[in-house]
């Protein structure tokens, strides 16, 4: 590409060279956590669903970098989803793009680089890597793929790269987007009502940001009926170049249908009639786009693990309603999914347990588990504890975990056998902590 028409595009995509001013939108939790990240010389590798809000967590950054006083033009933005540069997507690219934005724009200090979508660079890591160690250059990155770090070049940057995933809002988050901060139990009191509405839209149309901003509701469903189909044909068919588009769409509704039950590599091959490894293909594919989890059954060998069943759950409840076979409200699943995606995000470890009664999920921090948590939620407030729900609680064997069951509007402690359990309304719970 010739240098004056690269130059062009940068310009129009960097605008605040000029302007000294950005967006960056109401801000993301993760932030902080990003900007401890600033002046290390760590590659920063940001990765999760695509529209989960990537692009405006780097846009923050570079916010609290010019208030900091960089200068503007030692910023430069990449989003390598532009039309202008799919057709010569390449690490040659890359490197004509730093060079024009380094003798052109910022020739001398050092330079903060960010790029967007970066798994669509074959063999990005070893430029990125390459650029780190001899120039001085702090470099984000983001991806839409769990697996963003190919097998031949992931070495390369091990050792060198600090990875954070990024999710939709939390319900916080979500919140905050309506106006809203809950940060103490007086908050929490004083705006329940208004804190439980929000809560049931959170839990129909999710916390996609661009979503929870939208004010109609068909504006909503077309946002989340496109957002699957580009996770679908973007992030799965086209990365991994899956020809039997039908089977692969009914896989992946089935499994946000199916969010919170149990199922297995078996069960779905044979839903399907399709083979084993066609089967274990397309759900790793599903997997690492984001779309949905997988929950693993837990047990003390690691084997038993790998060979038991699992639990899907969506990325996102709204996204999940939108596309999913359903003819009810599936209000006790859709607030189990909200409480395994808060875990995802706060826990390394978490699974769910057949140790004599189902117990939803499972937080293992190293050898010890340290929590076990229950979801259940009725639509109508109720104040007698059903026995099944407090069944797995009696039968623990062997540990000490904190027991938690997560309530519509619920608060209180109670005992099952000699095992102290608290009952928590799940809003609070999601809000306030543990």
């Amino acid at each position: 590409m010739e240098t004056a028409r690269l130059l062009e595009i940068l310009a129009s995509y960097n605008r605040f060279w000029t302007t000294g001013h950005l967006d960056a939108g109401i801000r993301r939790d993760l932030l902080p956590q990003c900007l401890s990240q600033v002046d290390t010389k760590e590659i920063v590798v940001l990765k999760g669903v695509r529209r989960c809000g990537k692009s405006t967590l780097l846009a923050q950054v570079m916010d609290a970098l010019l208030q900091r006083g960089i200068r503007p033009q030692q910023l430069l933005r990449i989003n390598l989803e532009e039309p202008l540069f799919s057709a010569e997507a390449s690490v040659e690219l890359l490197e004509q793009i730093y060079r024009t934005w380094r003798e052109r724009v910022c020739p001398e200090g050092k330079g903060y680089l960010f790029l967007d979508e970066i798994q669509n660079i074959p063999g990005w890591e070893g430029w990125v890597r390459g650029r780190s160690d001899t120039e001085d250059v702090k470099i984000f990155v983001t991806g839409s793929s769990a697996q963003m770090l190919s097998r031949e070049n992931g070495t390369k940057l091990t050792g060198r790269q600090v990875s954070f995933e990024v999710y939709p809002l939390s319900f916080s988050e979500f919140l905050r987007f309506k106006g809203m901060e809950v940060q103490s139990e007086l908050d929490y009191v004083s705006n329940k009502t208004l804190i439980r509405h929000h809560f049931f839209n959170y839990l129909k149309y999710g916390g996609f940001p661009e979503v929870a901003l939208r004010q109609d509701d068909a504006n909503r469903e077309l946002l989340l009926k496109n957002y699957f189909e580009d996770i679908l044909y973007r992030d799965i068919v086209t990365r991994h170049e899956i020809r039997d588009v039908a089977n692969l769409r009914n896989l992946a509704v089935f499994l946000l249908t199916n969010n919170t039950r149990p199922t297995s590599l078996n069960k779905l091959k044979g839903n399907f009639s399709i083979s084993q490894d066609k089967t274990e293909n397309y759900l790793s594919a599903i997997l690492e786009s984001y779309l949905t989890f997988q929950l693993q059954r837990f047990s003390w060998s690691l084997k038993s693990v790998q060979r038991a069943g699992f639990k899907p759950y969506a990325i996102d409840t709204g996204l999940r309603n939108r596309v999913a076979f359903s003819f009810s409200a599936d209000t006790g699943r859709l607030v189990e999914n909200v409480v395994h995606n808060h875990l995802r995000r706060c826990h390394e470890e978490i699974y769910f347990a057949l140790d004599g009664g189902e117990t939803d999920f499972i937080v293992k921090e190293g050898l010890k588990i340290v929590r076990r948590l229950q979801v259940w939620y009725e639509d109508a407030p109720q104040a007698e504890i059903p026995e099944r729900e407090l069944a797995a609680f009696g039968k623990l064997q062997g540990d000490d975990a904190e027991c938690l069951l997560l309530t519509n509007d619920l608060e209180k402690d109670t005992e099952i056998g000699q095992t102290k359990v608290r009952c928590l309304p799940v809003v609070k719970y999601l809000l306030l902590g543990e």
